[in-house]
């Protein structure tokens, strides 16, 4: 059964790379908002897309030794949801102008989620679950 006093959280890439990336926009609230998945109350999940896309960047900014830790403090932290046939059924028939936005929409749609955390939130504005950027989130539910 469903505890409600929590919510679940999908981490769309951006957030990813701002919680291992401290010089990113809004690094300290997304690191703020990972703390309450650990142990806060709330479920931290991310497309396993997330984290291949995450790796991919951080690998390049920085190096592979880099990338793989900060991919690995995240699947510490973060329940892994997976990416398949249904998923890519439902991003192409959303009329989400991105392919990857319609697989976060559908991975969020397809778990239950609660909030979509995003710093590109007009990207989920069709979506079912509503988006919001780690600010607006702590500041609604801080």
């Amino acid at each position: 059964m469903r505890d409600y006093n929590s919510r679940r959280l999908l981490f769309d890439t951006n957030v990813l790379l701002d919680a291992v990336c401290r010089e990113r926009p809004q690094s300290a609230e997304a690191c703020e908002v990972l703390r309450r998945c650990n142990g806060g109350g709330d479920l931290g999940i991310v497309a396993v897309g997330s984290l291949k896309d995450a790796y991919y960047v951080l690998q390049r900014q920085y190096d592979e030794v880099w990338a793989r830790r900060s991919i690995e403090w995240l699947r510490e932290l973060l329940v892994i949801a997976p990416l398949g046939a249904e998923e890519c059924e439902l991003s192409l028939g959303c009329g989400e102008p991105d392919f990857e936005d319609g697989l976060i929409r559908a991975c969020a749609e397809l778990n239950d989620v609660d909030v979509i955390l995003t710093r590109d939130t007009a990207a989920f504005k069709r979506s079912k679950v509503r988006a919001m950027t780690c600010a607006e989130y702590l500041e609604l539910f801080g």
